[in-house]
């Protein structure tokens, strides 16, 4: 009996090792295998889309108080699966009340036509997926040329999204300016999900604060042609504050 056992237990041992190798096997195809089903929305080329938009900001500094808003509308096109080109335009208003020494009240108002933007982006692909913007303001409402680059990447790791942009911006009526940004969002489910940012911005010019807007927002996607975006953000500049809100609505055709 010990003997026929003893016959037996290279079979079982080479059984047994067999299935070690499997099962090993199997876990190292598994382990290569992706585990983020997040994944980055796909353009392809002659797609398009269309994005309006419209926000309001509040303020209150000493005796004045002062509300703004505006409306915006942006066109998207993507010549390629890498190139897209934008264009978009908006009006505002401005509405300043002000209480001097004597309790008079002034009262001051404005409404413009913000002009006219195109830009491009090319974005290449790899697992940070950087891109290159450029968007050019044109001259059309007597504040001169505005360029602006830019130079973008994200990380996708389920469910977060981390992104990182840096832009550099002239003008031919004013100083230039550098602004740096980082967000992070939070996929909660396919159709919301939440964010958060901050921007520090620093112009070239004489007794110039550097700012900072942070942000937190969301997007609710209806269904793969439209979503809806909410955002607030508060600017703070030395010791002073803004607060502001904005909505805006993406139609993809």
């Amino acid at each position: 009996m010990n003997r026929k056992n003893m016959n037996r237990n290279p079979w079982r041992a080479a059984l047994l090792a067999a299935a070690l190798c499997s099962a090993a096997n199997l876990a190292s195809a598994q382990n290569l295998q992706p585990i983020d089903p997040l994944q980055r929305p796909k353009s392809g080329a002659g797609s398009s889309s269309f994005s309006f938009s419209g926000e309001y900001s509040p303020n209150v500094a000493g005796n004045a108080i002062s509300l703004g808003a505006g409306l915006g509308l942006t066109a998207s096109y993507n010549v390629t699966d890498q190139l897209s080109v934008t264009a978009s335009t908006g009006v505002s208003a401005s509405r300043t009340e002000s209480v001097n020494e004597q309790g008079v009240t002034a009262v001051t108002g404005a409404g413009r036509w913000n002009g006219l933007s195109v830009g491009a982006q090319y974005t290449f692909g790899g697992r940070f997926a950087p891109s290159l913007g450029l968007d050019v303001g044109l001259p059309l409402t007597g504040n001169g040329w505005a360029v602006t680059g830019s130079a973008s990447a994200s990380f996708l790791r389920d469910p977060l999204i981390l992104d990182a942009t840096v832009a550099a911006s002239y003008y031919s009526q004013s100083e230039p300016s550098i602004s740096v940004g980082t967000g992070v969002g939070f996929v909660v489910n396919d159709a919301v999900t939440l964010r958060g940012d901050a921007v520090q911005s620093l112009t070239f010019a004489t007794l110039t604060l550097p700012s900072t807007t942070l942000g937190f927002g969301g997007v609710y996607k209806f269904n793969e042609q439209s979503s809806v975006q909410t955002r607030t953000t508060l600017d703070i500049v030395g010791g002073r504050s803004s607060a502001g809100v904005s909505l805006s609505y993406v139609y993809r055709p």
